[in-house]
């Protein structure tokens, strides 16, 4: 007997795009699924779209508390074998779930993860994150890997309920890091299932929840001080051969970040090592992301990111900032 695979949807005034996330959740040629829609306190047709599908779906409404709040009610009430998470304003492919099914099923232990591709706010693909290619060298099965180096999308992650008891739940005092908080807790140390295909389309938007750039950054710098500081020479040297090399390319990549204490602790790190070194070819490709950095941060001045988001510069900017610090 196949094991049940829950799809739970966090949801909170969704209604440009519910119905969209919810139709690809139902459409899953793996069968038996169950989809849950948690309506984390919306004020728009949120309640009354979901409501439309039936017995289709199992709904619930809570006031609102914020999307981990949302994820851990749809985790409690959830009778499947596996998890899965799938934003309202993102897609899955129709296999998404035969595929990680069918990778794992024999060893409940190991985590399914993918490629994925981002879309705009029509469904025409701006960018598609391919990790192998981007990281050809690198053990996609390591555990801390794709936290590391952020290449995780966590709606393309499939997760054995077994996980939850082991590590907890999300935690519910984080309002835009609850998800990498969690997947470090999990993955560390965790067999990993790569999958090379996009099973995931993420949906770049103006009308997106957007929190505090401050409380955002200071919260996800917090984060990625914490994560590194515990990282050990052995993970080092797991992710990329050497503690030098480790350190070099995390340092890279975090100078592409505003989480100004974790890029300076990895710096630190990188010196210990004797590394540090000038390249040119970073001085260009970082330049090139200050100043789409810096772009996007006016935009959010000035009050017309949103508009921004809906234009056809913004496609041309996400996929060259998406080059260079995903590289």
């Amino acid at each position: 007997m196949k094991p049940l695979v829950t799809i739970v949807i966090p949801v909170y005034n969704g209604e440009s795009y519910l119905k969209e996330a919810i139709n690809s959740a139902l459409a899953q040629t793996y069968e038996p699924i169950e989809v849950i829609i948690v309506n984390d306190g919306s004020t728009d047709r949120t309640g009354e779209i979901a409501l439309s599908y039936g017995d289709k779906i199992r709904y619930f409404a809570k006031g609102n508390g914020g999307v981990s709040t949302a994820l851990n009610l749809g985790i409690a009430n959830m009778r499947g074998e596996y998890f899965s998470w799938l934003s309202h304003d993102d897609l899955y492919t129709p296999d998404k779930i035969e595929l990680q099914i069918a990778a794992i099923a024999d060893s409940p232990e190991r985590i399914a993860y993918s490629d994925y591709t981002v879309i705009d706010r029509h469904g025409a693909a701006i960018t598609t994150m391919d990790i192998a290619k981007k990281h050809p060298h690198a053990d996609l099965s390591f555990g801390l890997f794709p936290i590391l180096r952020q290449v995780l999308n966590g709606c393309s992650l499939l997760i054995h309920k077994s996980h939850f008891a082991r590590t907890g739940v999300f935690d519910e005092s984080l309002r835009t890091t609850q998800d990498y908080d969690l997947w470090f807790k999990m993955l560390r140390g965790g067999k990993l299932v790569y999958i090379n295909r996009p099973l995931v389309k993420m949906r770049e938007h103006g009308a997106q929840v957007t929190h505090s750039y401050e409380r955002s950054r200071d919260e996800s710098d917090g984060l990625w001080l914490g994560m590194l500081s515990s990282v050990t020479a052995e993970e080092a040297c797991g992710i990329d051969g050497s503690e030098l090399i480790f350190w070099d390319r995390q340092a890279e990549f975090l100078s592409y970040t505003p989480y100004k204490n974790a890029r300076l602790y990895a710096r630190r790190r990188l010196k210990e090592l004797g590394g540090g070194g000038f390249s040119f070819a970073r001085v260009v490709r970082l330049a090139a992301y200050k100043t789409i950095s810096g772009a996007s941060r006016l935009s959010r001045k000035l009050g017309i990111q949103s508009a921004v988001r809906k234009s056809r510069v913004f496609s041309l900017g996400y996929k060259i900032w998406f080059r260079v610090r995903y590289r």
